[in-house]
Protein backbone atom coordinates (compact mmCIF):
# COMPACT_ATOMS: atom_id res chain seq x y z
CA UNK A 1 0.00 0.00 0.00
CA UNK A 2 2.81 2.39 0.92
CA UNK A 3 4.55 1.73 -2.38
CA UNK A 4 1.37 2.56 -4.32
CA UNK A 5 0.96 5.94 -2.51
CA UNK A 6 4.53 6.97 -3.18
CA UNK A 7 4.25 5.90 -6.83
CA UNK A 8 1.02 7.85 -7.30
CA UNK A 9 2.50 10.99 -5.77
CA UNK A 10 5.54 10.78 -8.00
CA UNK A 11 3.32 10.29 -11.02
CA UNK A 12 1.31 13.42 -10.18
CA UNK A 13 4.42 15.56 -10.05
CA UNK A 14 4.77 15.23 -13.80
CA UNK A 15 1.10 15.18 -14.81
CA UNK A 16 -0.72 18.54 -15.02
CA UNK A 17 -4.42 18.23 -14.19
CA UNK A 18 -5.74 20.01 -17.25
CA UNK A 19 -9.36 19.30 -16.49
CA UNK A 20 -9.19 21.74 -13.53
CA UNK A 21 -9.71 25.48 -13.74
CA UNK A 22 -6.03 25.92 -14.36
CA UNK A 23 -2.98 23.73 -14.94
CA UNK A 24 -1.70 22.58 -11.57
CA UNK A 25 0.58 19.97 -10.08
CA UNK A 26 1.02 19.01 -6.47
CA UNK A 27 3.20 16.87 -4.28
CA UNK A 28 3.52 15.83 -0.64
CA UNK A 29 5.32 13.36 1.59
CA UNK A 30 2.10 11.36 1.87
CA UNK A 31 -0.96 11.22 -0.34
CA UNK A 32 -4.02 9.05 0.02
CA UNK A 33 -7.70 9.02 -0.81
CA UNK A 34 -10.12 10.11 1.88
CA UNK A 35 -13.77 11.11 2.41
CA UNK A 36 -14.59 14.37 4.23
CA UNK A 37 -18.24 15.23 4.90
CA UNK A 38 -19.28 12.50 2.44
CA UNK A 39 -17.14 14.10 -0.26
CA UNK A 40 -14.25 12.16 -1.81
CA UNK A 41 -10.91 13.93 -1.80
CA UNK A 42 -7.16 13.54 -1.91
CA UNK A 43 -5.46 13.98 1.44
CA UNK A 44 -1.92 15.39 1.28
CA UNK A 45 0.35 15.55 4.34
CA UNK A 46 3.89 16.69 4.95
CA UNK A 47 5.61 19.35 2.85
CA UNK A 48 2.54 19.88 0.71
CA UNK A 49 3.21 21.91 -2.45
CA UNK A 50 0.71 23.03 -5.09
CA UNK A 51 2.13 24.71 -8.20
CA UNK A 52 -0.24 26.72 -10.41
CA UNK A 53 1.39 26.98 -13.82
CA UNK A 54 -0.89 29.61 -15.31
CA UNK A 55 0.02 32.41 -12.88
CA UNK A 56 3.16 30.95 -11.31
CA UNK A 57 1.59 30.87 -7.83
CA UNK A 58 2.84 28.30 -5.31
CA UNK A 59 0.83 27.05 -2.32
CA UNK A 60 2.55 25.23 0.55
CA UNK A 61 1.11 23.78 3.79
CA UNK A 62 1.49 21.01 6.35
CA UNK A 63 -1.75 19.34 5.25
CA UNK A 64 -4.27 19.81 2.42
CA UNK A 65 -7.39 18.26 0.96
CA UNK A 66 -8.06 18.34 -2.78
CA UNK A 67 -11.70 17.48 -3.40
CA UNK A 68 -12.40 15.18 -6.33
CA UNK A 69 -15.83 16.48 -7.34
CA UNK A 70 -15.26 20.16 -6.44
CA UNK A 71 -12.78 22.78 -7.59
CA UNK A 72 -11.75 23.21 -3.98
CA UNK A 73 -8.61 22.93 -1.86
CA UNK A 74 -8.55 23.17 1.93
CA UNK A 75 -5.15 23.57 3.56
CA UNK A 76 -3.99 23.97 7.14
CA UNK A 77 -0.84 24.41 9.13
CA UNK A 78 1.85 26.87 8.01
CA UNK A 79 -0.19 27.79 4.95
CA UNK A 80 1.69 29.98 2.50
CA UNK A 81 0.92 31.31 -0.96
CA UNK A 82 3.60 33.08 -2.99
CA UNK A 83 2.95 34.87 -6.29
CA UNK A 84 5.36 35.70 -9.10
CA UNK A 85 6.14 39.15 -7.65
CA UNK A 86 7.28 37.60 -4.40
CA UNK A 87 4.24 38.66 -2.33
CA UNK A 88 3.44 36.10 0.34
CA UNK A 89 0.21 35.38 2.22
CA UNK A 90 0.48 33.22 5.34
CA UNK A 91 -2.20 31.75 7.62
CA UNK A 92 -3.16 28.71 9.68
CA UNK A 93 -6.15 27.76 7.50
CA UNK A 94 -7.01 28.24 3.82
CA UNK A 95 -10.05 27.46 1.69
CA UNK A 96 -9.32 27.98 -2.01
CA UNK A 97 -12.02 27.90 -4.72
CA UNK A 98 -10.09 27.00 -7.88
CA UNK A 99 -12.89 28.00 -10.22
CA UNK A 100 -13.53 31.47 -8.78
CA UNK A 101 -9.86 32.02 -7.80
CA UNK A 102 -11.14 32.91 -4.33
CA UNK A 103 -9.02 32.19 -1.27
CA UNK A 104 -10.20 32.54 2.33
CA UNK A 105 -7.27 32.80 4.75
CA UNK A 106 -8.09 32.39 8.44
CA UNK A 107 -6.24 32.72 11.73
CA UNK A 108 -2.97 34.63 12.06
CA UNK A 109 -3.16 35.87 8.48
CA UNK A 110 -0.06 37.73 7.35
CA UNK A 111 0.46 39.39 3.92
CA UNK A 112 4.12 40.16 3.21
CA UNK A 113 4.81 42.55 0.34
CA UNK A 114 8.12 44.10 -0.66
CA UNK A 115 7.84 47.02 1.77
CA UNK A 116 5.08 46.23 4.27
CA UNK A 117 3.48 43.46 6.30
CA UNK A 118 -0.27 43.21 6.81
CA UNK A 119 -2.00 41.26 9.62
CA UNK A 120 -5.64 40.22 9.99
CA UNK A 121 -7.63 37.32 11.52
CA UNK A 122 -9.36 36.63 8.17
CA UNK A 123 -8.74 37.67 4.59
CA UNK A 124 -11.08 36.94 1.67
CA UNK A 125 -8.77 37.19 -1.32
CA UNK A 126 -9.19 37.15 -5.10
CA UNK A 127 -6.01 35.43 -6.25
CA UNK A 128 -6.32 36.55 -9.88
CA UNK A 129 -7.00 40.23 -9.10
CA UNK A 130 -4.79 40.16 -5.98
CA UNK A 131 -7.51 41.94 -4.05
CA UNK A 132 -9.02 41.02 -0.73
CA UNK A 133 -11.24 42.27 2.04
CA UNK A 134 -10.90 42.03 5.79
CA UNK A 135 -13.88 42.44 8.10
CA UNK A 136 -12.48 41.49 11.50
CA UNK A 137 -9.81 44.13 11.88
CA UNK A 138 -6.50 44.64 10.16
CA UNK A 139 -3.01 45.97 10.89
CA UNK A 140 -0.30 47.10 8.47
CA UNK A 141 3.29 47.59 9.64
CA UNK A 142 5.91 49.42 7.59
CA UNK A 143 9.16 50.45 9.27
CA UNK A 144 8.05 52.54 12.30
CA UNK A 145 4.50 53.10 11.03
CA UNK A 146 1.49 51.06 12.19
CA UNK A 147 -1.98 51.30 10.58
CA UNK A 148 -5.10 49.66 12.02
CA UNK A 149 -8.84 49.65 11.34
CA UNK A 150 -11.98 47.57 11.85
CA UNK A 151 -12.30 46.56 8.19
CA UNK A 152 -11.03 47.35 4.74
CA UNK A 153 -9.68 46.21 1.37
CA UNK A 154 -6.23 44.94 0.43
CA UNK A 155 -5.22 45.57 -3.19
CA UNK A 156 -1.94 43.80 -3.86
CA UNK A 157 -2.04 44.56 -7.60
CA UNK A 158 -1.94 48.31 -6.98
CA UNK A 159 0.00 48.12 -3.71
CA UNK A 160 -2.77 49.82 -1.78
CA UNK A 161 -4.69 49.09 1.40
CA UNK A 162 -7.97 50.85 2.15
CA UNK A 163 -8.73 51.05 5.87
CA UNK A 164 -12.28 51.78 7.01
CA UNK A 165 -13.93 52.47 10.37
CA UNK A 166 -11.88 53.44 13.43
CA UNK A 167 -8.74 53.99 11.40
CA UNK A 168 -5.59 54.74 13.42
CA UNK A 169 -2.16 55.51 11.93
CA UNK A 170 0.79 55.82 14.30
CA UNK A 171 4.34 56.80 13.44
CA UNK A 172 7.08 58.74 15.30
CA UNK A 173 5.67 62.09 14.14
CA UNK A 174 1.88 61.74 14.21
CA UNK A 175 -1.13 59.74 15.34
CA UNK A 176 -4.06 59.81 12.88
CA UNK A 177 -7.71 59.05 13.68
CA UNK A 178 -9.97 58.84 10.63
CA UNK A 179 -13.00 57.06 9.17
CA UNK A 180 -11.20 56.03 5.98
CA UNK A 181 -7.60 55.97 4.82
CA UNK A 182 -5.96 54.70 1.61
CA UNK A 183 -2.33 53.69 2.02
CA UNK A 184 0.10 53.18 -0.88
CA UNK A 185 2.70 50.66 0.28
CA UNK A 186 5.21 51.44 -2.51
CA UNK A 187 5.17 55.25 -2.37
CA UNK A 188 4.45 55.19 1.39
CA UNK A 189 1.74 57.84 1.10
CA UNK A 190 -1.47 57.80 3.16
CA UNK A 191 -4.61 59.52 1.82
CA UNK A 192 -7.13 60.13 4.61
CA UNK A 193 -10.76 60.79 3.71
CA UNK A 194 -13.38 62.78 5.59
CA UNK A 195 -13.10 64.07 9.17
CA UNK A 196 -9.62 63.38 10.52
CA UNK A 197 -7.87 64.15 13.80
CA UNK A 198 -4.06 64.20 13.91
CA UNK A 199 -2.13 64.35 17.18
CA UNK A 200 1.50 65.33 17.30
CA UNK A 201 3.95 66.46 19.95
CA UNK A 202 2.95 70.13 20.00
CA UNK A 203 -0.78 69.95 19.44
CA UNK A 204 -3.71 68.66 17.42
CA UNK A 205 -4.61 68.97 13.73
CA UNK A 206 -8.17 68.58 12.47
CA UNK A 207 -9.78 68.57 9.03
CA UNK A 208 -13.32 67.76 7.88
CA UNK A 209 -12.23 66.92 4.34
CA UNK A 210 -9.04 64.87 4.58
CA UNK A 211 -5.69 65.11 2.82
CA UNK A 212 -2.47 63.12 2.45
CA UNK A 213 0.64 62.22 4.42
CA UNK A 214 3.96 61.25 2.78
CA UNK A 215 5.96 59.20 5.26
CA UNK A 216 9.40 59.49 3.55
CA UNK A 217 9.15 63.28 3.42
CA UNK A 218 7.21 63.60 6.69
CA UNK A 219 4.98 65.92 4.65
CA UNK A 220 1.36 66.40 5.68
CA UNK A 221 -1.22 68.37 3.65
CA UNK A 222 -4.98 68.72 4.07
CA UNK A 223 -7.93 70.99 3.29
CA UNK A 224 -9.83 73.25 5.70
CA UNK A 225 -7.34 72.40 8.40
CA UNK A 226 -7.06 73.63 11.97
CA UNK A 227 -3.83 73.40 13.97
CA UNK A 228 -4.23 73.85 17.74
CA UNK A 229 -1.29 74.13 20.14
CA UNK A 230 -1.04 75.31 23.71
CA UNK A 231 -0.74 78.93 22.63
CA UNK A 232 -2.18 79.28 19.12
CA UNK A 233 -4.94 78.11 16.82
CA UNK A 234 -4.12 78.23 13.09
CA UNK A 235 -6.86 77.63 10.51
CA UNK A 236 -6.75 77.84 6.69
CA UNK A 237 -8.25 76.48 3.48
CA UNK A 238 -5.07 74.48 2.95
CA UNK A 239 -2.46 73.44 5.53
CA UNK A 240 0.85 71.74 4.85
CA UNK A 241 3.37 70.53 7.44
CA UNK A 242 6.90 69.30 6.69
CA UNK A 243 9.08 67.19 8.99
CA UNK A 244 6.45 67.37 11.69
CA UNK A 245 7.57 70.91 12.49
CA UNK A 246 7.21 73.64 9.84
CA UNK A 247 3.76 74.62 8.59
CA UNK A 248 2.50 76.55 5.55
CA UNK A 249 -1.09 77.80 5.27
CA UNK A 250 -2.96 79.37 2.34
CA UNK A 251 -6.46 80.74 1.85
CA UNK A 252 -8.54 82.39 4.59
CA UNK A 253 -5.76 82.05 7.14
CA UNK A 254 -6.55 82.86 10.77
CA UNK A 255 -4.03 82.73 13.61
CA UNK A 256 -5.54 83.01 17.08
CA UNK A 257 -3.48 83.64 20.21
CA UNK A 258 -5.66 81.68 22.61
CA UNK A 259 -4.07 82.92 25.82
CA UNK A 260 -4.36 86.61 24.93
CA UNK A 261 -7.35 86.42 22.58
CA UNK A 262 -5.67 88.14 19.62
CA UNK A 263 -6.59 87.15 16.06
CA UNK A 264 -4.56 87.60 12.85
CA UNK A 265 -6.15 86.89 9.48
CA UNK A 266 -4.55 86.88 6.05
CA UNK A 267 -4.13 85.02 2.77
CA UNK A 268 -0.89 83.16 3.52
CA UNK A 269 1.04 82.08 6.59
CA UNK A 270 4.01 79.98 7.63
CA UNK A 271 5.04 78.59 11.02
CA UNK A 272 8.55 77.53 12.06
CA UNK A 273 8.45 75.32 15.13
CA UNK A 274 12.12 75.67 16.10
CA UNK A 275 11.89 79.46 16.17
CA UNK A 276 8.24 79.47 17.32
CA UNK A 277 7.64 82.06 14.62
CA UNK A 278 4.64 82.62 12.35
CA UNK A 279 4.70 84.89 9.29
CA UNK A 280 1.36 86.10 7.89
CA UNK A 281 1.08 87.93 4.55
CA UNK A 282 -1.44 88.76 1.82
CA UNK A 283 -3.52 91.55 3.40
CA UNK A 284 -3.10 90.48 7.03
CA UNK A 285 -5.21 92.00 9.81
CA UNK A 286 -4.82 91.75 13.58
CA UNK A 287 -7.84 92.20 15.84
CA UNK A 288 -8.07 92.13 19.62
CA UNK A 289 -10.91 93.07 21.97
CA UNK A 290 -9.79 95.02 25.01
CA UNK A 291 -12.01 96.93 27.42
CA UNK A 292 -14.98 96.10 25.16
CA UNK A 293 -13.24 97.88 22.27
CA UNK A 294 -11.70 96.19 19.22
CA UNK A 295 -8.16 97.06 18.18
CA UNK A 296 -7.43 96.68 14.44
CA UNK A 297 -3.88 96.57 13.08
CA UNK A 298 -3.01 96.31 9.36
CA UNK A 299 0.39 95.87 7.70
CA UNK A 300 1.99 94.20 4.69
CA UNK A 301 3.44 91.46 6.90
CA UNK A 302 2.96 90.21 10.44
CA UNK A 303 5.57 88.16 12.31
CA UNK A 304 4.14 86.38 15.36
CA UNK A 305 6.75 85.31 17.95
CA UNK A 306 6.26 83.08 20.99
CA UNK A 307 8.83 83.79 23.69
CA UNK A 308 9.63 81.59 26.68
CA UNK A 309 11.60 83.90 28.99
CA UNK A 310 9.51 85.62 30.03
CA UNK A 311 6.55 83.77 28.50
CA UNK A 312 4.90 86.25 26.14
CA UNK A 313 3.84 86.77 22.55
CA UNK A 314 4.84 89.55 20.18
CA UNK A 315 3.45 90.59 16.82
CA UNK A 316 5.84 92.51 14.56
CA UNK A 317 4.00 94.53 11.91
CA UNK A 318 6.11 95.47 8.88
CA UNK A 319 5.50 98.18 6.28
CA UNK A 320 2.40 100.34 5.78
CA UNK A 321 1.23 99.84 9.36
CA UNK A 322 -2.21 101.21 10.22
CA UNK A 323 -3.76 101.12 13.68
CA UNK A 324 -7.41 101.70 14.52
CA UNK A 325 -9.32 101.73 17.78
CA UNK A 326 -12.37 103.86 18.45
CA UNK A 327 -10.28 106.24 20.57
CA UNK A 328 -6.85 105.72 19.05
CA UNK A 329 -5.53 105.60 15.47
CA UNK A 330 -2.08 105.60 13.93
CA UNK A 331 0.19 104.93 10.94
CA UNK A 332 3.83 103.83 10.87
CA UNK A 333 6.42 101.93 8.88
CA UNK A 334 6.72 99.31 11.62
CA UNK A 335 5.23 98.30 14.95
CA UNK A 336 5.58 95.70 17.70
CA UNK A 337 2.47 94.60 19.60
CA UNK A 338 3.00 92.64 22.81
CA UNK A 339 -0.23 90.72 23.35
CA UNK A 340 0.75 89.79 26.91
CA UNK A 341 1.38 93.33 28.09
CA UNK A 342 -1.07 95.06 25.70
CA UNK A 343 1.64 97.42 24.53
CA UNK A 344 2.21 98.77 21.02
CA UNK A 345 5.58 100.19 19.99
CA UNK A 346 5.49 102.18 16.74
CA UNK A 347 8.82 103.21 15.25
CA UNK A 348 10.34 105.21 12.38
CA UNK A 349 8.43 108.48 12.87
CA UNK A 350 4.89 107.21 13.41
CA UNK A 351 1.77 109.39 13.47
CA UNK A 352 -0.80 108.87 16.23
CA UNK A 353 -4.28 110.33 16.63
CA UNK A 354 -5.92 110.18 20.03
CA UNK A 355 -9.24 111.96 20.24
CA UNK A 356 -8.61 115.04 18.08
CA UNK A 357 -4.87 115.20 18.79
CA UNK A 358 -2.26 114.32 16.20
CA UNK A 359 0.99 113.20 17.83
CA UNK A 360 4.30 112.53 16.09
CA UNK A 361 7.82 111.61 17.20
CA UNK A 362 10.74 109.35 16.39
CA UNK A 363 8.96 106.49 18.17
CA UNK A 364 5.73 106.08 20.14
CA UNK A 365 5.04 103.56 22.89
CA UNK A 366 1.40 102.85 23.82
CA UNK A 367 0.39 100.95 26.94
CA UNK A 368 -3.30 100.02 26.85
CA UNK A 369 -4.51 99.49 30.40
CA UNK A 370 -7.67 98.21 32.02
CA UNK A 371 -10.44 100.73 32.52
CA UNK A 372 -9.98 102.20 29.03
CA UNK A 373 -6.78 104.01 30.00
CA UNK A 374 -3.98 104.49 27.47
CA UNK A 375 -0.52 105.67 28.46
CA UNK A 376 1.55 107.15 25.69
CA UNK A 377 5.32 107.67 25.63
CA UNK A 378 7.06 109.66 22.89
CA UNK A 379 10.82 109.32 23.11
CA UNK A 380 12.13 112.08 20.85
CA UNK A 381 11.04 115.05 18.71
CA UNK A 382 7.50 115.23 20.07
CA UNK A 383 5.03 117.30 18.07
CA UNK A 384 1.35 117.41 19.00
CA UNK A 385 -1.41 119.31 17.19
CA UNK A 386 -5.18 119.54 17.25
CA UNK A 387 -7.60 121.44 15.04
CA UNK A 388 -9.98 123.76 16.86
CA UNK A 389 -13.53 124.71 15.89
CA UNK A 390 -12.48 127.53 13.56
CA UNK A 391 -9.72 125.67 11.68
CA UNK A 392 -6.63 126.74 13.62
CA UNK A 393 -4.14 124.23 15.04
CA UNK A 394 -3.16 124.22 18.69
CA UNK A 395 0.42 122.91 18.84
CA UNK A 396 2.89 121.58 21.39
CA UNK A 397 6.44 120.43 20.76
CA UNK A 398 9.25 119.16 22.93
CA UNK A 399 11.66 116.32 23.36
CA UNK A 400 9.57 113.71 25.22
CA UNK A 401 5.95 113.13 26.17
CA UNK A 402 4.19 111.07 28.80
CA UNK A 403 0.43 111.23 28.33
CA UNK A 404 -2.62 109.65 29.94
CA UNK A 405 -5.75 109.14 27.83
CA UNK A 406 -9.13 107.80 28.84
CA UNK A 407 -11.96 107.04 26.41
CA UNK A 408 -10.24 109.10 23.74
CA UNK A 409 -9.90 112.14 25.99
CA UNK A 410 -6.55 113.42 27.16
CA UNK A 411 -6.49 113.74 30.94
CA UNK A 412 -2.87 114.68 31.55
CA UNK A 413 0.34 115.30 29.62
CA UNK A 414 3.91 115.79 30.78
CA UNK A 415 6.25 117.31 28.19
CA UNK A 416 9.97 117.66 28.82
CA UNK A 417 12.92 119.17 26.98
CA UNK A 418 12.73 122.45 25.02
CA UNK A 419 8.98 122.65 25.31
CA UNK A 420 7.02 125.12 23.20
CA UNK A 421 3.31 125.62 22.59
CA UNK A 422 0.83 127.62 20.57
CA UNK A 423 -2.74 127.81 21.85
CA UNK A 424 -5.58 129.73 20.23
CA UNK A 425 -8.05 131.41 22.56
CA UNK A 426 -11.71 131.53 21.45
CA UNK A 427 -14.57 133.71 22.67
CA UNK A 428 -18.05 132.69 23.76
CA UNK A 429 -19.19 132.53 20.13
CA UNK A 430 -16.09 130.60 19.02
CA UNK A 431 -14.56 133.74 17.57
CA UNK A 432 -10.77 134.00 17.62
CA UNK A 433 -9.57 136.18 20.49
CA UNK A 434 -5.84 135.63 20.21
CA UNK A 435 -2.95 133.20 20.50
CA UNK A 436 -0.67 132.25 23.38
CA UNK A 437 2.93 131.32 22.51
CA UNK A 438 4.91 129.78 25.41
CA UNK A 439 8.44 128.43 25.80
CA UNK A 440 9.90 126.53 28.76
CA UNK A 441 11.87 123.42 29.67
CA UNK A 442 8.88 121.31 30.72
CA UNK A 443 5.08 121.45 30.78
CA UNK A 444 2.40 119.74 32.85
CA UNK A 445 -1.00 119.98 31.17
CA UNK A 446 -4.32 118.94 32.74
CA UNK A 447 -7.23 118.59 30.37
CA UNK A 448 -11.02 118.50 30.76
CA UNK A 449 -13.07 117.34 27.77
CA UNK A 450 -10.01 117.68 25.54
CA UNK A 451 -9.70 121.33 26.56
CA UNK A 452 -6.75 122.75 28.46
CA UNK A 453 -7.83 123.38 32.03
CA UNK A 454 -4.47 124.05 33.67
CA UNK A 455 -0.86 124.25 32.54
CA UNK A 456 2.23 124.43 34.73
CA UNK A 457 5.61 125.28 33.22
CA UNK A 458 9.05 124.58 34.69
CA UNK A 459 10.93 126.82 35.04
CA UNK A 460 8.99 130.03 34.64
CA UNK A 461 7.89 130.23 30.97
CA UNK A 462 8.60 132.88 28.40
CA UNK A 463 5.25 133.74 26.89
CA UNK A 464 3.63 136.14 24.46
CA UNK A 465 -0.07 136.71 23.77
CA UNK A 466 -0.93 137.88 20.27
CA UNK A 467 -4.35 139.52 19.80
CA UNK A 468 -6.30 138.22 16.86
CA UNK A 469 -6.05 141.41 14.90
CA UNK A 470 -2.23 141.43 15.04
CA UNK A 471 -1.64 137.77 14.23
CA UNK A 472 0.41 136.90 11.16
CA UNK A 473 0.34 133.59 9.29
CA UNK A 474 3.99 132.84 10.03
CA UNK A 475 3.34 133.15 13.78
CA UNK A 476 0.57 130.55 13.78
CA UNK A 477 2.76 127.48 13.14
CA UNK A 478 5.68 126.12 15.10
CA UNK A 479 8.74 124.89 13.15
CA UNK A 480 8.17 121.33 11.99
CA UNK A 481 4.37 121.53 11.94
CA UNK A 482 2.68 119.26 9.37
CA UNK A 483 -0.96 118.17 9.49
CA UNK A 484 -1.37 114.58 8.22
CA UNK A 485 -5.13 114.50 8.07
CA UNK A 486 -5.15 112.62 4.74
CA UNK A 487 -3.34 109.71 6.42
CA UNK A 488 -5.74 109.47 9.33
CA UNK A 489 -6.98 105.86 9.22
CA UNK A 490 -10.64 104.98 9.55
CA UNK A 491 -12.15 101.62 10.31
CA UNK A 492 -13.51 101.51 6.76
CA UNK A 493 -10.11 101.79 5.08
CA UNK A 494 -8.48 99.50 7.68
CA UNK A 495 -10.93 96.76 6.65
CA UNK A 496 -10.96 97.65 2.95
CA UNK A 497 -10.66 94.62 0.71
CA UNK A 498 -11.19 92.10 3.52
CA UNK A 499 -13.92 89.51 3.90
CA UNK A 500 -17.35 90.59 5.01
CA UNK A 501 -17.13 88.45 8.13
CA UNK A 502 -14.50 90.78 9.59
CA UNK A 503 -16.12 94.01 8.44
CA UNK A 504 -18.54 95.95 10.60
CA UNK A 505 -21.03 97.47 8.16
CA UNK A 506 -22.49 99.69 10.87
CA UNK A 507 -19.32 101.74 11.30
CA UNK A 508 -19.80 105.43 10.46
CA UNK A 509 -16.19 106.65 10.60
CA UNK A 510 -14.12 108.46 13.24
CA UNK A 511 -15.76 111.13 15.32
CA UNK A 512 -14.85 114.65 14.20
CA UNK A 513 -15.54 117.96 15.90
CA UNK A 514 -18.66 119.61 14.56
CA UNK A 515 -17.49 123.03 13.39
CA UNK A 516 -21.06 124.22 13.24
Amino acid sequence: MCKRIIYFAAYLLTFPLSIWAEAMTYKADRLESDVIDNKPCKKLEGNVVFTFHTNGMVLTADKAYKYDDQELIKAQGNVKIMDQEGNVVESVFLTYDLLQKRAVFEKNVRYLSRKATFYTPKLIYDVEKKQGKFLQGGKLVQDQMVLTSSMGLYDGAHHQVTFCDKVVLVDPSYTFHSDQLDYKTESEVAYFRGPTKIIYRDGVLKTPKGGYYSLPKKQLAFEQGVLTTENIRLAADHLEIVNGEDCAATGHVSLHSQKHDALITGGKASYTRKEKKSVITDSPLLTKVLNNETIYLRADTFIFLEKNEPPEQEVHALNHVRLYQEVLQGVADGAVYNTSKNTIYLHNKPIIWCGQYQITGEAVHLAIEEGEHVRMFVDKNLFMASENLVGHYNQVKGNKLVGLFKEGVIEKMSISGNSESIYFALGDNNELVGMNHLKCNGMEMNMVDNTLAQMTCQPKPIGVFYPAESLKEAQMKLPGFVWFGEKWPTKANILEGLLKDVTDQNYSGPKKLDKK
